[in-house]
């Protein structure tokens, strides 16, 4: 953890305290972790006993009620080694690094399963009303239809510390529209299902760690969301929503710990039949501020999380579904252009110096223009594109395409370090592969973890602060670069890297303004720029 955040004990929010357990100066989140507290060990257990039995009787007063409960799991998917599979032929622009977790749901009551999948509860084999299987797609029941009336609720516990987590639905495939040409889109189906194309569209503003209701956040309190139980609940109808919530309380969970995960009925077609869309959920997490803790959550999330798909046995009438939400605000009222009132020349100045530092009698640079990379959820429905299972709490910036020729070419990305405007708690620099948008190597820069471009400016130049480079390389000459995998030959697989002569980008990703606990405006950022060093053919 030194080498990978050689500044994490020397930050605010890590307040140091020693530890008997640990040989090395620990923070208060490595004393407070069970490993290294027998005390708060016992106490976590019998929390964990006690969790499960509320959850058994939340199950057993929905059964009573005349509900059908099935158990799913939230797990993560490593979707590089999916893509390396040769499973799907996409990573959809995955953050370089950081783990991604989804629902994988059994099919509802009365619906055909998919081959690779357990038949439902009550299932009759050959029924003559019978729903149609779900699509395939990645992995059985990542892709799933919703009734109208029917709810997923997760039981758990949140993420370990970490500079971002959030969990929400998504509309994922939905029916392809006559005569429309999808074959530039990712689609599945087949007669029995149906044809579809992928929208991976939020459903609104995340939940996530600056929202989120625990038991050390009651009601959304101030306090540490981190490693605190919590429930999610996902509804496309108030009075189903209310049913979960009377039935959670009539089990003993506080109301003051339940998340609303809802799906406004206006933007879907919901509904078990041929045709209809289908949906997933996914968890995310950024940063981990231990390493070693943050991967050991996502990869035993069975021992954290519970998911039940809860389904009436006969039709509940759902009169109530929820409206279209108000979402957050991106803007502020104030932009970077006025925090940094001389990027104009700033940035100019900055460009020319790495041209200066770095051009030569055997390299010759090019800009790479930068554009607006996904558009957000609501509209990529409208708009019937693909975006790549958007986030609210991120804006969404790429390069051009290029190709890196040889080994000794690599590019400099510089600009505005927006965690020191105060513009987002962090952002993320990917390089991505432009055939598989497979993100395979990145760097994160954070109020704390930086890379800083004081070097191209005159000494004690205070405007220095404000701005970033970051190479990305083949290989380590300066010591600081971000080096970029190949494809071929990879030994975790080809999609966790690019080769040359491949067509290439990077992506960057502004999160979370802390004023709005959502992305910055898009035209409020002063966008990062990129130059592209190639070595001259000799």
């Amino acid at each position: 953890m030194y080498k990978k955040y050689p500044n994490y004990f020397n930050t605010p929010m890590n307040n140091l305290y020693p530890c008997d357990n640990c040989k090395i100066r620990s923070c208060r989140y490595c004393v407070n972790t069970p490993m290294h507290n027998p005390d708060l060990w016992r106490q976590l257990t019998n929390h964990v006993n006690d969790e499960d039995g509320k959850t058994k009787d939340f199950i057993s007063t929905l059964e009573e009620r005349g509900f059908i409960v099935q158990e799913g799991k939230l797990q993560h998917v490593d979707i590089l080694k999916v893509v390396s599979l040769g499973i799907i032929d996409t990573a959809f622009a995955n953050n370089a690094g950081a783990p991604y977790a989804t629902y994988l749901l059994p099919p509802a009551p009365n619906q055909d399963p998919a081959p690779a999948q357990k038949p439902p509860k009550g299932y009759i084999p050959n029924g003559t009303d019978n729903y149609p299987a779900n699509i395939e797609y990645a992995a059985p029941g990542l892709d799933y239809k919703l009734r109208a009336d029917e709810a997923i609720v997760l039981i758990g516990k949140t993420p370990p510390p970490a500079y971002n987590f959030s969990y929400r639905s998504y509309l994922g495939f939905v029916e392809n529209e006559p005569s429309k040409d999808y074959s530039d889109t990712i689609t599945a189906g087949n007669e029995h299902t149906g044809f579809y194309h992928n929208i991976g569209a939020s459903m609104g503003d995340q939940i996530n760690n600056h929202n989120i209701w625990t038991d050390n956040t009651p009601y959304g309190a101030p306090g540490s969301p981190f490693d605190s139980s919590t429930i999610i609940i996902t509804t496309a109808d108030r009075g189903i929503n209310k049913q979960m919530r009377d039935a959670l309380v009539n089990s003993g969970f506080s109301p003051g710990i339940m998340n609303d995960d809802n799906i406004p009925k206006g933007l879907v077609n919901l509904g078990l039949e041929k045709g209809k869309d289908t949906f997933s959920f996914i968890m995310r997490a950024a940063i981990w501020l231990d390493y070693d803790t943050g991967w050991n959550y996502i990869n035993n999330l069975e021992n954290y999380v519970k998911v039940l798909r809860i389904t009436p046995k006969t039709t509940y009438p759902t009169q109530d579904p929820w409206p279209i939400p108000n979402l957050k605000k991106h803007e502020t009222g104030t932009t970077e252009f006025q925090v940094v009132p001389y990027a104009r020349n700033e940035m100019n100045y900055l460009r020319n110096e790495i041209i200066k530092k770095y051009e030569n009698e055997e390299y010759e640079p090019a800009d790479l223009n930068s554009k607006l990379w996904i558009l957000d959820g609501y509209e990529g429905i409208l708009q019937d594109v693909a975006v790549y299972y958007d986030n609210r709490d991120g804006l969404y910036i790429r390069t051009d395409n290029f190709q890196l020729k040889t080994d000794e070419d690599f590019v400099i990305i510089y600009g505005v370090d927006h965690a020191q405007t105060g513009f987002a708690t962090f952002f993320n620099i990917s390089f991505y592969g432009e055939e598989l948008w497979n993100g395979v190597s990145g760097a994160n820069i954070t109020d704390e973890l930086k890379y800083p471009a004081t070097e191209y400016f005159p000494k004690d130049y205070k405007n220095s602060k404000y701005y970033y480079a970051v190479k990305m390389a083949r290989k380590t000459e300066e010591g600081n670069e971000v080096i970029i995998p190949y494809s071929t030959g990879n030994p975790k697989g080809s999609a966790y890297g690019v080769d040359n002569n491949e067509d290439a980008y990077v992506g960057f990703r502004i999160y979370a303004n802390p004023e709005t606990n959502v992305a910055p405006a898009i035209f409020d950022t002063i966008w990062s720029r990129a130059i592209l060093f190639r070595k001259k053919k000799k």
